[in-house]
C-alpha cells in the first residue's frame, strides 16, 4: 500500500501526477511455513514481520488472500470475522486496519491500528502506519505522539524514524527533523523514498545539501516512473537543473506526457535554454492536451516572443481546463493583456 502524507499532499507537482509515498504501506502476505502468519511492508516502510505465535485463523487467511487479490471489500469481512472471533488477534486487526484504508475508511482504519497496539503494544508495523494515517489527515500532533512511544521500542526503525522526521518539519521544528531524517538514513541508506523526503524538506527550508539525497534516490528508483519524476522536481527546486533535464529525459523515455514535458521545459528555462523550453512545451500539450499547466506556461512563451494571439489562445485552453486552478488569477490577468497586445500591436506588459 502506498500513501501521501497530509503533509505531502501538493508534493512533486504542476497538477498532481507526482506524489509521494508515505512511510506506512503493508500488504498482507500469505502465512509463513512453520506457522503464524507474516504481513511485510511494501514500499518504503521496512520490512518487518507482523507473525503470531499461533497458526493464522481461517478467516485471516482468506482475508489475506482476498487482499492481495485487490478484493477489499472482502478482506475486510474476512478480517473483521478473525477479530470478532478472536479481539487478541492483532494480525487480524493490523491487516484490518489496511483493509479499511483500501476502501477509504480513515477512522475504521485507525481503530483497527489502535486495537492491534493495544494487543501487542511493540507492534511495529501497526505503530508505522498509525502514524502516517495521522500523518495524512493532518493530525501532527497525534502522529508525533505515536511515533515517539514506538522508537522508544524501536530506536533502529528507520520507517518511524522517518514519519517522526516529517511530523517534526511540519512542525517547522527544522533541527530536530533534520536529526530523524539522518537517522531513518542510517537505518535504510538504499530507501529511495527517504532520499527524496529529505531532500524534498531540505529545498523546503531554502538549506543545502538536497543534491546528494536526489542523486541517490534517482539511482535507487531505477526504473520507477513517478519516483524518478519526483526526483526531476525536485532537482529543479534545489536548482540543479542540468540533472532536471537528464532526470526528465529518462522519464519521458518510459512514458511521455504533458507534466514530465513541462517539467523539463522549466528546468530548460532554469539553463536559459528558451528554444528547447518551447519545443517541450509544445511536445506537452500535444502529448497530452488536457493537462492545463502546459497551455499556461507555453502561452508565457509565446507572449514572450510577441505572438500575443496565440498567447491568448493558450491562456483561453488553461482557463477552460482549471477554471479555479492555482494559475487562474494570473492566466486571466495574461489573457487580457495577450489579447490587448494582439489588437495593438504594443508588447503585451509582463506580470
Amino acid at each position: 500500500m502506498k500513501r501521501s502524507h497530509g503533509a505531502f499532499a501538493a508534493l512533486f507537482q504542476l497538477g498532481g501526477a507526482f506524489a509521494l509515498a508515505a512511510c506506512g504501506g503493508a500488504t498482507p502476505t500469505p502465512p509463513q511455513a512453520g506457522g503464524g502468519s507474516s504481513s511485510l511492508p511494501s514500499g518504503p516502510a521496512e520490512s518487518a514481520s507482523v507473525a503470531s505465535e499461533r497458526p493464522p485463523s481461517p478467516e485471516l487467511a482468506a482475508g489475506i488472500k482476498a487482499f492481495d487479490a485487490g478484493n477489499y471489500a472482502d478482506a475486510r469481512k474476512a478480517f473483521e470475522s478473525a477479530t470478532r472471533k478472536n479481539p487478541g488477534d492483532y494480525d487480524a486487526s493490523y491487516n484490518l486496519g489496511m483493509a479499511c484504508e483500501k476502501l477509504g475508511d480513515k477512522s475504521a482504519a485507525e481503530a483497527a491500528y489502535k486495537s492491534a497496539l493495544a494487543t501487542k503494544p511493540e507492534l511495529e508495523p501497526a505503530a508505522t502506519e498509525l502514524s502516517a494515517l495521522y500523518l495524512d489527515e493532518g493530525r501532527v500532533d497525534e502522529a508525533l505522539m505515536v511515533g515517539r512511544a514506538a522508537l522508544a521500542k524501536h530506536p533502529a526503525s528507520g520507517a518511524l524514524h522517518e514519519n517522526l522526521a516529517v511530523a517534526l518539519a511540519s512542525h517547522n521544528e527544522q533541527d530536530s527533523a533534520i536529526h530523524e531524517f539522518e537517522e531513518a538514513l542510517k537505518a535504510k541508506p538504499s530507501e529511495a523514498m527517504f532520499q527524496l523526503t529529505f531532500a524534498h524538506w531540505l529545498n523546503t527550508w531554502h538549506a543545502r545539501g538536497a543534491a546528494p539525497h536526489l542523486d541517490a534516490a534517482r539511482e535507487l528508483a531505477k526504473d520507477n516512473y513517478g519516483m524518478i519524476a519526483s526526483v526531476g522536481h525536485e532537482y529543479r527546486m534545489a536548482g540543479e537543473f542540468e540533472s532536471c533535464v537528464k532526470t526528465f529525459d529518462s522519464a519521458i523515455q518510459m512514458k511521455d506526457g504533458g507534466e514530465v514535458r513541462t517539467e523539463r521545459a522549466l528546468c530548460k528555462l532554469g539553463m536559459k535554454d528558451e528554444k528547447g523550453a518551447i519545443d517541450d512545451l509544445q511536445g506537452g500539450v500535444a502529448a497530452e492536451p488536457s493537462y492545463a499547466p502546459a497551455h499556461y506556461y507555453l502561452g508565457g512563451r509565446l507572449a514572450l516572443t510577441k505572438h500575443f494571439k496565440d498567447a491568448a489562445v493558450e491562456y483561453a485552453k488553461y482557463l477552460d481546463l482549471a477554471p479555479s486552478g492555482s494559475l487562474a488569477k494570473l492566466a486571466i490577468e495574461r489573457m487580457k493583456a495577450a489579447q490587448d497586445a494582439a489588437k495593438t500591436g504594443k508588447s503585451a506588459k509582463k506580470k
